[in-house]
């Protein structure tokens, strides 16, 4: 099956600068207070919101609205949200998380590109105990996809034109995998999970399915990670080829750089083939790079990928959403005349700071 997606690929390939272009510059809705659109923004700096795993828990849920608000006062030209609906505990999987979740991202006044999250799909059957399970991971899945990529527009109140995975033969399932482009950044969006990219073991982060379920799983994880790989090269075969400055990549999972949890190697195995074709895609491209991730809960920032030598690889920035308790963004300015090009700052909501 993968020979016959590969020729597809090269086919697709070479249409996909095309395709970018045009829906790159299909997105004027999105630019209706610069005047501009995104190939004009290749001059100027301009802003983009981060956020993710929100709203958690009963107090999340009063905060949320807040955070929204805030961005919406904000001067961003888009945002990301790196996954998760809802806290792992938070009751089941029901259609009203997702009908919920997309009517509070089309509060966004500008356009919001939504990746999955683990506590979205993968963890539905019930990893978090009683009262959290009930479903079927894989068509809570293929329901999110309906409810959050029906087309290839993004939410938000003003959309923008994403081209999607789904859009290149045998690849047809992964309508969350997108990608676009906004001045000289190539944005990336990938399902990559939290809970070891759904690559489960048996007695492994709660995990007591039948061998048949984690088999089923595990294929899941196998074919989903070469979907991914594949998005991945491509992109960034693109953006060198456009001569683009930067790309910018999302997921959802904290992949345990340099294993930094200090995690047993059946907790983040399920990160063993993208993160090092992440490495390859990195050191390849001659521009900036940044992945942004949530699923750990905290903003940090920092260059945890390094060379043979150890040394740190300078072009390469990993910068982690905040989620849980504390619901704030994180701003990412694009400056095309700064040589780092990518600038991170912590946005606090101030009406969320408060000593539960």
């Amino acid at each position: 099956m993968w020979s016959i997606m590969r020729r597809a690929a090269i086919a697709a390939a070479a249409t996909a600068t095309a395709a970018l272009t045009v829906g790159a510059g299909s997105a004027n809705a999105a630019n209706e207070r610069h005047g501009d659109g995104p190939d004009n923004a290749k001059g100027r700096p301009y802003t983009v919101g981060l956020f993710g795993d929100m709203p958690y828990g009963p107090q999340g849920r009063v905060e949320y609205p807040r955070l929204l608000a805030d961005m919406n006062k904000s001067d961003i030209e888009f945002s990301i949200f790196d996954g998760d609906l809802k806290a792992g505990g938070d009751g089941t999987c029901d259609d009203a998380l997702y009908s919920t979740s997309l009517a509070s991202f089309n509060t966004l006044k500008r356009p919001v590109v939504v990746l999955p999250g683990d506590n979205d799909w993968t963890d539905c059957w019930g990893r978090y105990g009683a009262g959290t399970g009930g479903f079927d991971a894989l068509e809570r899945l293929d329901h999110e996809r309906q409810v959050f990529y029906p087309t290839d527009q993004t939410l938000g109140r003003h959309t923008m034109t994403v081209q999607r995975e789904s859009s290149e033969p045998g690849y047809e399932k992964y309508r969350e995998n997108v990608r676009w482009v906004y001045g000289p950044v190539m944005y990336i969006g990938l399902n990559v999970q939290g809970s070891n990219d759904n690559l489960p073991h048996a007695g492994v982060d709660g995990e007591n399915r039948p061998d048949s379920e984690i088999a089923r799983m595990t294929a899941e994880h196998q074919e989903r990670e070469q979907a991914n790989i594949h998005w991945l090269s491509e992109s960034y075969a693109l953006a060198a080829k456009q001569g683009l400055k930067g790309v910018m990549v999302a997921w959802q999972a904290d992949p345990n750089f340099n294993n930094e949890q200090k995690l047993q190697p059946a907790q983040y195995d399920g990160y063993n083939e993208i993160l090092p074709e992440l490495r390859r895609q990195v050191l390849a491209f001659p521009g900036q790079s940044a992945l942004v991730h949530g699923d750990s809960h905290y903003f940090k920032l920092d260059k945890p990928m390094k060379y043979d030598n150890g040394q740190v690889v300078a072009k390469f920035t990993r910068v982690e959403t905040f989620g849980d308790g504390n619901t704030h963004w994180v701003s990412a300015t694009v400056d095309p005349r700064d040589p780092n090009l990518f600038e991170f700052t912590p946005k606090i909501v101030a009406a969320n700071v408060a000593d539960r």
